[in-house]
């Protein structure tokens, strides 16, 4: 008798030859890709400016200033909150605030704030397009003579 022998590798591919087509398992790759657009928002024509306020003497002393353009660009729709009017505790006496935030030069105020700062408010801009804002400030009852000063901040958000 002619015995050849079979390895045992070959007899498990044999058996796998006589396996029905079913009995073979299916390999699928699912791959999943993810990324995120950053959101940025500058202030591109800086950060921070320094009023000279106007002085009248109308309601027992009142100051008046308004911002340069603080040009707003993001790329993406934004709110905005107007802080509240910090005094310096240094001023003389104490008095009534009104910041007012004016969008792209109107005469209307888009936010106003006082002791409080503003409700968040949309700014109306268009993702990637400059829009230009001005802080105005009035302050009334300063009739002690001295030296006042005044912070406000402006916040932007994400909508």
């Amino acid at each position: 008798m002619n015995f050849k022998r079979i390895s045992l590798a070959a007899l498990q591919a044999v058996g796998f030859g006589l396996m029905p087509a079913s009995a073979l398992a299916q390999i699928t790759d699912t791959t999943t890709f993810t990324g995120q657009v950053p959101g940025t928002c500058t202030y591109t024509s800086g950060t921070s400016q320094t009023i000279e306020m106007s002085y009248s003497a109308e309601n027992n002393g009142t100051f008046t200033g308004q911002t340069q353009n603080l040009t707003i660009s993001c790329n993406f729709a934004t709110s905005v909150t107007l802080g509240a009017v910090n005094a310096d505790l240094s001023n003389p006496t104490e008095t009534n605030n009104t910041a007012s935030l004016f969008v792209g030069g109107s005469g209307d105020a888009l936010v106003t704030s006082g002791v409080s700062a503003s409700a968040e408010t949309s700014l109306g801009n268009s993702p990637g397009v400059a829009t230009n804002v001005q802080i105005g400030l009035e302050v009334q009852g300063a009739s002690t003579v001295g030296d006042y000063s005044y912070t406000v901040v402006l916040t932007t958000l994400s909508s």
